[in-house]
């Protein structure tokens, strides 16, 4: 597997629907990101003409909560049919 680091539109990415998540966590991710930067890039696959996320989607909400508009990411390919 290729894993070979993009920088993405941050807004061109799909949570997973995670639907709990601690708010807490969030936050001090957010604090952290805002001290050091992302440390580790999420992951994603492409789904049409967008990107879901595989794993990171916490750094994802918390970069998005900080107002970034772009987030380093490791395209992972998908195990779905191609639809081609």
């Amino acid at each position: 597997m290729n894993k070979e680091i993009w920088e993405l539109e941050i807004n061109r990415i799909r949570p997973n629907y995670r639907l709990v998540y601690d708010e807490e966590v969030i936050l001090r991710l957010c604090d952290n990101i805002k001290e050091r930067g992302l440390q580790k890039p999420i992951v994603v696959v492409l789904v049409e003409y967008w990107f879901q996320i595989v794993d990171g989607e916490k750094r994802w909400r918390a970069c998005r909560r900080i107002g970034l508009k772009k987030i380093t990411a490791i395209i992972q390919e998908s195990s779905l049919p191609s639809p081609f």
